[in-house]
């Protein structure tokens, strides 16, 4: 798992409601222990995702996810733009994740689009206990609720994913991010970024 950073806390810390405008004395929530984050600040500008412990796969086509720098910030993205293939299919998948029965565990990230036209250029997040880290096919997916910016959403405006209940699942979770898309008509090729990965 990666190591948690300022900005991954800060972040956490503004999500929650632990920092707030109020000038009263704000009444914190409980104490939200972070089981996993991941900021994707490793990598270079516009280079292959290779992140430690993250599976790139394309499961049609040839696009993979790439690391995108901006502002100082690193995020994952995935097009299919200027590809040949006429459908792309690009996961993005965690580490294991160990999550003990009862935990009461939320997924949360952020998500953007640019230049997605279609409903079909689609982002999907789904999770698997039976994942062997490599084999995505044999795989059980579950997909999960989030919300995902759609075609009339601003371009590289992250949207809040919404807090995912994780309760379902136990044992070594692994969150995979689906994007589908196509090299060849021009309605599928937009791009979809996401950013502050975390479990907690």
């Amino acid at each position: 798992m990666k190591k948690i950073n300022f900005k991954s806390l800060l972040y956490i810390a503004l999500v929650a409601g632990i920092v707030t405008g109020c000038a009263d004395e704000p009444e914190l929530p409980p104490y939200q222990e972070l089981t996993f984050v991941e900021g994707f600040e490793e990598g270079a500008d516009n280079t292959l995702l290779v992140t430690e412990g993250w599976l790139n796969y394309a499961e049609q086509g040839t696009a993979k996810w790439t690391i995108q720098r901006y502002n100082n910030n690193g995020y994952a993205e995935y097009t299919s733009f200027q590809t040949s293939a006429a459908v792309s299919v690009g996961w993005l998948i965690s580490p294991a994740i160990a999550l003990e029965e009862n935990h009461g565990k939320r997924l949360r990230f952020v998500s953007s689009q640019s230049f997605v036209s279609s409903p079909l250029n689609s982002l999907e997040v789904f999770v698997s206990t039976d994942f062997d880290g490599t084999n995505v096919a044999a795989a059980t997916w579950t997909q999960v609720d989030a919300t995902i910016p759609g075609p009339d959403a601003e371009y590289f405006e992250f949207l809040d994913s919404g807090l995912i209940d994780l309760a379902n699942f136990s044992g070594n979770v692994y969150v995979g991010f689906k994007v589908t898309g196509s090299g060849t008509n021009n309605e599928l090729d937009g791009s979809y970024q996401i950013d502050n990965v975390t479990i907690y």
